[in-house]
């Protein structure tokens, strides 16, 4: 049985992504060592590189056949901002664990956690700020969204969620990034007008498949798999697709999710974990990823058709990478 490749074997030999690590790399000079020591210890934890993958990839697809340093610019910028993103999220979520490591925030602390995220952000505005006034306006959006699904993300104890507003976080904290890498490759590309729209619909759906698949995970994977213990949103009482979904249920035990959390919870998270393996949860919540992915697939075929019909030369291989990366996300929900 051939097994399905990882996400980081798939974007291995994506162009540019090595050019693009080097520029995220040089980013992190300054006169200050501790800034720089947080930031070099969290690009080392590695991570997949979905983001700038996926700008370059969707470039290459729609005509560059080789990366130019606008496209290498705004990948390295959207990573930036995720690695940003990332520093301020633990510090939120007091998260001990990053990637089967200590996370920044438990290995160097709050204040210079946070300030690190701080000086990543404006790393990437540096970078964004060369480029073209659209991809500007397109990344202060993003950004804005990155900030509004941050605290529109409440625990379930503090307001009332429901599909709907798990479905508008995930879009707002998590796709806005897969969304800017889709328009600002399609623009570079030459993209405009519905093409344009289309993938950035496309990285839209993609960015919350992903997420809902993240949620999925958290409950279905072994810790060596997720590289922090199984459990994370229920211990949080995060309005996640599995949470809100396991309220809907009617379960009483899932009645605990709108309490406050207390200490020594892993009796209720270890029957909470139980449960859902149990359940028809976990089932609706892969259907409903699987949409999304699928809703990405016929965005990206609506680009590339309306693409077409303007000349823009499609790589096909580049989608082929690409559907490989929704095949692959499908196939980790089974």
């Amino acid at each position: 049985m051939t097994q399905t490749p990882s996400l980081a074997e798939i974007f291995r030999a994506v162009p540019g992504l090595q050019s693009v690590e080097g520029l995220i790399a040089t980013k992190f000079t300054t006169e200050a060592p501790q800034l720089a020591k947080i930031a070099s210890y969290l690009f080392g934890l590695g991570g997949k590189r979905v983001r700038p993958a996926l700008t370059l990839l969707l470039a290459k697809g729609f005509g560059i056949r080789e990366p130019t340093q606008s496209l290498v610019d705004v990948a390295a910028g959207i990573e930036l901002i995720h690695m940003a993103t990332l520093l301020h999220d633990d510090i939120i979520d007091r998260s001990p664990i990053r990637r089967h490591h200590p996370s920044p925030y438990a290995e160097f602390g709050t204040n210079d956690t946070l300030l690190t995220g701080d000086f990543l952000l404006t790393r990437a505005f540096s970078l964004c700020a060369r480029l073209d006034p659209f991809i500007i306006d397109a990344t202060e959006e993003a950004c804005i969204n990155l900030t509004e699904g941050e605290i529109l993300e409440t625990p379930l104890y503090a307001d009332t969620h429901s599909l709907s507003t798990s479905r508008i976080i995930a879009a707002k904290k998590t796709a806005a990034l897969f969304r800017l890498g889709a328009r600002s490759a399609g623009f570079l590309s030459g993209l405009r007008g519905d093409s344009l729209e289309a993938l950035a619909r496309f990285g839209e759906h993609l960015g919350v498949g992903f997420q809902m698949l993240d949620d999925i995970l958290d409950v279905i994977s072994p810790e060596e798999t997720l590289g922090k213990r199984p459990g994370t949103d229920i211990r949080e009482r995060k309005p996640s697709l599995i949470n809100v979904l396991w309220l809907e249920s009617n379960s009483p035990l899932a009645t605990k999710l709108r309490k406050e959390p207390v200490e020594n919870e892993e009796e209720f998270v270890q029957k909470a974990l139980a449960e859902l393996a149990e359940s028809s949860v976990i089932g609706m919540a892969r259907l409903l990823a699987r949409q999304e992915v699928e809703a990405a697939e016929l965005a990206l075929h609506e680009a590339v058709g309306s693409a077409s019909s303007q000349g823009i030369e499609i790589c096909l291989d580049a989608l082929g990478a690409i559907k490989a990366t929704m095949r692959y996300t499908l196939e980790r929900m089974e």
